[in-house]
This record gives structure tokens, sequence and C-alpha cells, in this order.
């Protein structure tokens, strides 16, 4: 393969990731099976069923089965769209928002579906690996705990937590990035002024990614050590982050990386701050919530709210500063 066969090939893959859809209009006429409509195309303009849907047979108990689960339709299915997710993240979200839902199985139920196979695979066919820290040595990674100290320790409620609510944990993180996107990249080339409410499918559809991932790393659990395996997730993962969040939102590769150090701080501060919430409650394994005294109980959440909007509010001024000329164009 010489060099500019693979420069062709990276150019077809461009412009896949920017329209991946090709719809043709169909020329055969077709009676509604439902209504009785006569039309031309594949679904019906009064009722919207299928024109090629027909009589029951043994392919539509294969269907149904597969719809279920959402493998039905190549071009709606959970795994096409997972596909899509993985090859073309920011592009596809795009279009999603944007109001191409044709292009994707329904965020939502795509994201259950995948967390019960999350669930099946790793809380019963690997219960070994259930928990995010499950089984690693605190010292491994570089963290001392020490129940003597209330203000520094910090790292042993945030992993017990993580360590016994991994999902849920994921999952209220990937909610806690809706707010400071919204305020990070509200100004940005493509998207502007995005709403929270799409914002909730941007971040359904990146969780989605997420969980499409540590599926796709399961074999990696049995040939790396634990920790190693971690690790490369959170690298990939904050990859497809940076490229996603480009590819969505249009920004530079710096514009996209600082915009998100602003997000991913303000979130690190939610993490904390659950983590804590969650340890004061009794919810952490192993440790006596007795052994902390009060002021640190009450002190330390608040320090983490006010830390957090603090650090989003530079980051707010700061993408005010220098998103001045876009708003300008924008208003």
């Amino acid at each position: 393969m010489n060099w500019h066969s693979m420069k062709e090939q990276y150019r077809r893959f461009k412009r896949w990731q920017r329209e991946p859809m090709r719809y043709v209009q169909g020329e055969v006429e077709h009676r509604c099976n439902n209504c009785g409509f006569t039309f031309r195309g594949h679904y019906c303009p009064t009722c919207s069923q299928r024109a090629s849907l027909g009589r029951i047979g043994w392919h539509s108990v294969r269907q149904s089965v597969m719809d279920m689960w959402g493998l039905g339709s190549r071009s709606r299915s959970v795994l096409y769209s997972v596909w899509q997710l993985l090859f073309r993240t920011g592009y596809f979200i795009g279009d999603y928002i944007s109001g191409r839902r044709q292009v994707s199985f329904p965020p939502v139920k795509m994201l259950f579906i995948l967390a019960v196979a999350y669930a099946v695979i790793f809380h019963w066919l690997l219960p070994e690996f259930k928990g995010l820290w499950y089984g690693i040595d605190y010292q491994e990674i570089g963290f001392t705990v020490d129940k003597g100290n209330d203000i520094t320790n910090v790292s042993k409620p945030f992993y017990e937590w993580y360590e016994t609510h991994f999902s849920w944990s994921m999952l209220i993180l990937s909610f806690a990035i809706i707010f400071p996107t919204w305020v990070m990249f509200r100004y940005s080339p493509r998207h502007s002024r995005h709403t929270l409410p799409e914002g909730f499918f941007i971040q359904v559809l990146l969780a989605t990614l997420m969980v499409s991932l540590f599926l796709l790393m399961v074999p990696c659990w049995f040939i790396f050590k634990q920790i190693t395996v971690l690790s490369i997730i959170f690298v990939v993962v904050t990859l497809y982050y940076i490229i996603g969040y480009r590819q969505l939102f249009g920004y530079g590769l710096w514009g996209t990386a600082w915009r998100l150090l602003f997000v991913f701080g303000f979130v690190y501060c939610v993490a904390l701050l659950l983590a804590h919430l969650a340890f004061y409650l009794g919810l952490a394994r192993d440790v006596q919530v007795a052994e902390y005294k009060l002021p640190a109980k009450i002190f330390m959440p608040g320090f983490y709210i006010f830390f957090g909007f603090l650090f989003m509010a530079v980051g707010y001024l700061i993408n005010r500063i220098t998103t001045r000329k876009t708003r300008l164009q924008q208003n």
C-alpha cells in the first residue's frame, strides 16, 4: 500500500465521519398494509409503517427477538450506533442533537442495554472485577491512608465509594458534566448555545461510549494487571473526550483541551463531594465514620462546593474573554 493510497483511504474515512448516511428515494409504488394509502418510498407518509412489512414468517420472529435487544435494524442497531460512537464520536452526537435522530439507536435505551450487559459480565460472570478499584493496594497507586488525619485523608473515602458503587458513580459523574459543558462550550463554532436537555443526550451517548470501552477491554483484564487496564481506559476515555468534543463543538485541539480541563476540574470536585458525603453517611467500607472529627465532616463538603464553583467561574470568565468575537458574530 503506497502513500497516495493511504491518503485516499483517510480522505474517505473523513468523508464518512461527516456524512455516513446516504438515503435513496424509492421509486416503486406501494400500498400500505396498515392504512391502505398508496405511496412511493420506504415508509407510509400517513401511518409511518414500513413499506416492506408483509406477512409474518420466521424472519419476523427473529426480527422481533433481535429488536428487543436493539440488534434488529442495521442502520439503527445498538452495534452500529456503538460503531459510529467509536469512529465518529463528535459528528455522531452532533447529528443526533441536530435533529438527525434516525442515525442512532435511542440513546437512553442503548445505555440501558449496555449497562445490563456490563452488570451481567462484571457482577455475575467476572465478580472479581466488579469494582473499579477492587483488590488494588492503595500503596501501589501512590496513595497513603492515614486514619488519624482528618483533612488530608481524601483518597480513602473517594476510592471506597468508587470501589463499591462504580456503576452509579460513573453515571452520576457523567451527568455532572452537563452543567460545566454548557458553561464552557456554549459559544462554540458548532452547536453554539446548546441547551441543557441537549447536554443530557450528549452525556448519555458519551456514557454509552465509556461502557462500550469497558466491555471491549474485557479480554485485557485477564492479560494485564488491573491497574494497567484502568490506566489504559483512563487515557483512552480522555482522548475520546478531546476528540469527541473537538468534532462536536468545532474548537481546535488546544481550545478543546483547556475547556475540558475546567469541565473535569468541576466534576472532580463533585466526585470528592459525593465520596465524602457517602463516607460520612456510612456507605463506605472498612472505616468508621466516628474516626473523623466534626469540623472535617462539616467544612470539607463545603470546601469542595466552593472550590468547584470558583473553578467554574474562572473558566467562564476566561471563556467569555476568548469568545468575544464569536459572541458578537452570533448576536
